[in-house]
């Protein structure tokens, strides 16, 4: 199969997710939209999974770890809300997937993903490289203790499951800034967190969500 037939699959399978993301509801915000059709998700898969690229599922990739299915990376990229120009923390880099999507968004902004897994560094790195992005930055890490050399930041994104959301990372948001995380425990609610200046507020809360657990300090014990 040459380059342009493969390409033009990958084409088809995209138009077809974003198609199914919109009738479920799960797409809803044109700048997301862009950042799906100018990120293509099989740059970011191991080529065990390219088949399935395309698919509204999480894909292995290395390290027990897994690529979040295109349904919660879209809602959780719109209920962020990241305009251009902010700085965002990411906790659990895995592919980058999720780190380019962001980036895409924040545009003058910059992206700071913590990762605690050398070869997903590496691993995420090498594809971060094939766009070019140069606002991103992937550091080996517990990403449970946050990144406070950068902060504070306008919107935080934890990537996996924690019982509750780590102290350092509520501390390094900025005020009025958005943290979103899965909080449970073999079943998470995706929540959205807003800092006021009287305290954290809940703004969204949405239960059936599953994540691979949140590691380090703050993390699974």
């Amino acid at each position: 199969m040459n380059i342009i037939n493969i390409e033009k699959k990958y084409q088809m399978r995209l138009n077809n997710l974003i198609n199914f993301l919109k009738d479920s509801r799960y797409l809803n915000d044109d700048n997301v939209e862009s950042a799906f059709r100018n990120i293509p998700r099989h740059e970011f898969v191991p080529i065990s999974e390219l088949d399935r690229a395309y698919d509204n599922e999480p894909l292995s990739i290395m390290k027990d770890q897994t690529i979040s299915q295109p349904g919660v990376v879209s809602r959780m990229t719109e209920w962020l809300d990241v305009k251009d120009g902010q700085k965002i923390l990411e906790i659990g880099t895995g592919s980058a997937w999720q780190t380019a999507i962001l980036s895409y968004l924040v545009r003058t902004g910059t992206i700071y993903s913590v990762e605690i897994h050398s070869e997903l560094v590496k691993f995420a790195r090498e594809n971060l490289e094939k766009f070019r992005l140069n606002n991103t930055h992937v550091i080996l890490g517990d990403g449970s203790l946050g990144y406070p050399q950068s902060s504070p930041y306008d919107k935080i994104i934890i990537t996996a499951a924690c019982t509750e959301i780590p102290l350092p990372l509520l501390e390094q948001l900025a005020e009025n800034g958005l943290i979103i995380a899965p909080v449970g425990d073999s079943s998470q609610s995706l929540v959205l967190l807003k800092k006021t200046s009287e305290g954290i507020v809940e703004i969204k809360n949405q239960s059936n969500y599953i994540f691979v657990p949140l590691l380090g300090k703050f993390g699974k014990k």
